[in-house]
């Protein structure tokens, strides 16, 4: 027992000291990515007192704002604190899918799940996923859901509950955990399915027992089965709402119900509602997740050759990958309804993907061997020795059964080398500049930004970033002089606020900001452009 505690320690350790080596360079950089920002704008003006969307407006769930401040409460009100959490989440979610490949195969298991948390490890820096982006911390908690479902089969009423009070608090980071949601809700109820069947055989084989006797057990087993699984759905589904009850029930007791009903649902409906969906996009994107995850991607196509080619005939052991397609899909839905195919929505298929990517790889390479040479092996058996000597000139490697472990060997060697390598060039920079060099705006425009404005801005004035990275309202401290302070919102997305944008760069105007940030992009609608291009000539700020 103490033994199997500390391998999971070491295990554990060992994902946690990879994913720091992995993200190490991000502790120092201010910008990862625009959503993160504004995440962290958010959960300070949280730990000022103030609720999500009343003083800075997102249309993210609100639980990203409040594990974004209990993480700055914990370790310190910094950026720094932000990446350590992204460092903490991709472990977790290593850990677990490490969990989760040892209870698939009883044989391999211990090698899928090291493989899938390394590549986990790996594949989340990619899309988008160096920044503390929700699909990085909603991963933990979806991995962790799938673990607990996996871990028994016939679960109890109180792990039902906990399974899914922690999808529901998933939800209330994105609400596209739905999806992942459904997968659970599939395989719990074929899982439900598979132990009523075993119960139905069990019956069956009992000696001794009438037809009829068997014949009303069987009926009473069925009755029994949709009982506990209509059971299993409500359990379910009240830990699964009783985050956003608890939420809701705060935002209405504050007086700030609508604000929150619209930011959260209103909004995102909006949202959704304004791109068609686009079959054209969708492959560009499919096209570029496949080159710049390859590995990954093409385990997945060899998957199905896996299953009907080498394990044909066995699909009722294989029947846990075939758990994981429908996680996959299902996590794949959740891309589909965004309608837009971000590099970083993908992200939410990464953690089935890694599992079934490792468990191909490894049961691929542990297939039986040929007959002949099993009889080979029996043959040597028989021949009988006195003596044993070692001869050097007769030493060989049985290359043919060496060959699975070889090419194992070469198709995982370039991602491991290439994100070691990477990482570590891109660490060692990071340190010889800003340590050795004491250059501590190197290689961070928006850190150099915000050096030059604080050294000519007051605490009380304004500033406007207009198209630029919102972070550089955290990093000056100055006044913000509007609640929608992702910029996008304002210049290209003003459909889903609940106030006109025009008349909302009428109020910010009127704060006389002290200094504009205008990047160059062509990422301004033309309308809010042309309003803009009014007060600048005007020069009157």
């Amino acid at each position: 027992m103490t033994k199997n505690i500390n391998q999971k320690l070491i295990i554990f350790l060992a994902f946690l000291l990879l994913s720091f080596f992995l993200r190490f360079w991000t502790l120092f950089v201010s910008v990862l990515d625009k959503d993160e920002s504004i995440y962290i704008l958010g959960a300070d003006s949280l730990l000022n007192g103030n609720l999500p969307y009343i003083e800075i407006w997102d249309n993210k769930p609100p639980g990203i704002f409040i594990l974004f401040s209990l993480t700055m409460l914990i370790l310190g009100k910094s950026i720094v604190s932000i990446r350590i959490l992204s460092i903490i989440a991709t472990t977790f979610t290593s850990y677990f899918l490490y969990s989760i490949g040892v209870i698939i195969d009883k044989k391999q298991g211990e090698k899928i799940g090291l493989l899938a948390g390394a590549l986990y490890a790996i594949f989340s820096l990619h899309n988008d996923g160096a920044a503390a982006n929700a699909e990085i911390l909603f991963a933990p908690l979806v991995t962790g859901a799938f673990l607990l479902l996996f871990q028994n089969r016939k679960l109890s009423n109180i792990k039902v509950f906990w399974i899914g009070l922690i999808l529901g608090i998933g939800m209330q980071i994105k609400y596209l955990v739905v999806m992942d949601v459904l997968g659970l809700i599939l395989l719990g109820s074929l899982f439900w399915k598979e132990e009523g069947r075993r119960k139905k055989e069990e019956a069956e084989s009992r000696k001794e027992k009438i037809n009829l006797q068997n014949n009303f057990q069987t009926i009473d087993i069925f009755k029994n089965l949709s009982f506990s699984l209509f059971k299993f759905y409500i359990i379910l589904g009240t830990g699964l709402i009783l985050p956003a009850v608890i939420i809701a029930v705060i935002y209405q007791f504050s007086g700030y119900f609508d604000e929150y009903i619209y930011a959260t649902l209103t909004a995102n409906s909006k949202y959704v509602a304004m791109l068609n969906f686009s079959w054209s996009d969708l492959l560009s994107r499919l096209r570029k997740q496949v080159l710049g995850n390859i590995l990954l991607w093409l385990c997945l196509f060899w998957s199905p050759v896996y299953l009907f080619v080498f394990a044909r005939g066995k699909l009722k052991q294989e029947r846990n990958l075939i758990y994981l397609f429908v996680w996959l899909s299902c996590a794949f839905l959740a891309v589909l309804l965004s309608k837009r195919f971000y590099n970083h929505y993908f992200l939410q298929l990464l953690p089935p993907l890694c599992l079934i990517s490792s468990y191909v790889i490894i049961k691929s390479v542990h297939l039986p061997q040929p007959k002949y040479q099993d009889n080979n092996l029996y043959e040597e058996a028989k021949k009988t020795k006195k003596t044993v000597r070692f001869d050097s000139r007769r030493f060989y490697i049985d290359f043919p059964s060496a060959l699975p472990k070889i090419l194992l060997f070469l198709v995982l060697i370039y991602p491991f080398t290439q994100a070691g390598y990477n990482k570590l060039s891109k660490n060692l920079e990071f340190i010889y500049y800003r340590y050795i060099k004491k250059i501590d705006t190197w290689d961070d425009r928006e850190a150099l930004i915000a050096k030059y404005l604080q050294q000519r801005i007051r605490s009380t004035d304004y500033i406007y970033v207009v198209n630029y990275e919102p972070i550089i309202y955290y990093l000056v401290p100055t006044k913000i002089p509007t609640k929608y302070a992702f910029s996008s919102h304002l210049t290209a997305m003003s459909q889903i606020l609940p106030t006109d944008a025009l008349q909302e760069l009428d109020k910010i105007m009127a704060k006389n900001p002290s200094y504009i940030l205008l990047a160059e992009k062509d990422n301004i609608s033309p309308e809010y452009r042309n309003h803009l291009n009014q007060y600048l000539e005007k020069n009157t700020f």
